[in-house]
C-alpha cells in the first residue's frame, strides 16, 4: 500500500490532513508529522526514521511544506531508499490527487503536482462600469 506522509513546520501538515479527510473521509494511508516551535529537525528525523522502520513495504511519499526549509532538507536524507519519494509545496489539492490516484508512482506524482499548481490563483472581483443609460 502506498502511504503519504505530510511533514511541516508548525501544524500545517495536521491541518491539511484534517481538511483532506473532511473532503475524502478518513484515510488509513495518510499521516502527519509537525515540527513544533522549539523542536529541532533531529527530533523530527528520529520520528520519521521510526515510521520508515515500521513501514518498509510499499511506496512512501513525503510531502513537505516548502523547498529549502529545514523539514524538506531533513527529508532529503531518506531519498536513498528506493521506495521513498519527496514532493515539496504542500496544498490540499496536491494531497487529494495523491490519495485518489491509482497510477504508477511517477504519473501519480506528476499529475498531483500539476493539480496542486493549478489551484494557485489570484481571485479578484471585477466590477463592471455601470452607466445609467436613462440620463444620457
Amino acid at each position: 500500500m502506498r502511504k503519504f506522509v505530510l511533514v511541516s513546520h508548525g501544524s500545517l501538515a495536521q491541518g491539511v490532513k484534517n481538511s483532506v479527510e473532511m473532503i475524502s473521509g478518513k484515510q488509513d494511508n495518510l499521516y502527519a508529522f509537525c515540527m513544533q516551535e522549539g523542536e529541532s529537525p533531529a527530533i523530527l528525523k528520529e520520528k520519521i526514521s521510526n515510521f520508515l522502520e515500521q513501514n518498509k513495504k510499499g511506496e512512501i511519499v513525503f510531502v513537505s511544506d516548502f523547498p529549502g526549509g529545514s523539514v524538506n532538507t531533513m527529508l532529503m536524507n531518506f531519498l536513498d531508499c528506493d521506495n521513498v519519494f519527496l514532493i515539496s509545496g504542500m496544498n490540499s489539492m496536491l494531497v487529494l490527487n495523491l490519495l485518489l490516484s491509482q497510477s504508477k508512482i511517477d504519473v501519480c506524482l506528476d499529475k498531483a503536482i500539476e493539480a496542486g499548481k493549478a489551484t494557485i490563483k489570484r481571485i479578484e472581483i471585477v466590477e463592471e462600469d455601470q452607466e445609467d443609460d436613462f440620463f444620457d
